[in-house]
């Protein structure tokens, strides 16, 4: 009694590796892909999450200064009003930032970003003004 073995088939959608071939990468971790899928592997990337990120406490930040000091009269006045002024203001600096280095993709005339930057500021001088005034 013998016993025949015949090869295994082998599926044509299975990719066959020649032996020079470098052997498969392991799987990236969760944070990898979060990470490419985001594009802040890249300088690029990196810079305009940093931008971002200093925009939103250079915004925020007299907010949370408000939250957490004890402050009346006149310190708090300026903590209310500040919070629209510096937001606008960082979203203006966001607008400069962005209509110089992509303005073209993006299809922004100059006058354009510094007319949305200009409207920024704008909002948030008006806001600021508001609240001085109503928290007296």
């Amino acid at each position: 009694m013998s016993v025949v073995l015949e090869p295994l088939p082998v599926f044509p959608d299975t990719p066959q590796r020649s032996p020079e071939s470098p052997p498969p990468e392991p799987p990236r971790a969760w944070w990898r892909r979060v990470v490419q899928y985001l594009e802040l592997d890249t300088w690029e990337g990196r810079g305009a999450f940093w931008l971002v990120l200093a925009v939103l406490v250079v915004g925020f930040g007299p907010l949370g200064v408000l939250a957490v000091a004890d402050v009346s009269g006149t310190a708090r006045r300026m903590l209310i009003a500040a919070g629209p002024v510096s937001i606008c203001l960082g979203f203006a600096v966001l607008i400069l930032w962005c209509g110089h280095r992509y303005g073209e993709g993006l299809r922004w005339s100059r006058r354009q970003t510094w007319g949305m930057a200009v409207m920024f500021l704008g909002l948030g001088l008006l806001g600021g003004l508001g609240l001085w005034f109503s928290e007296g």
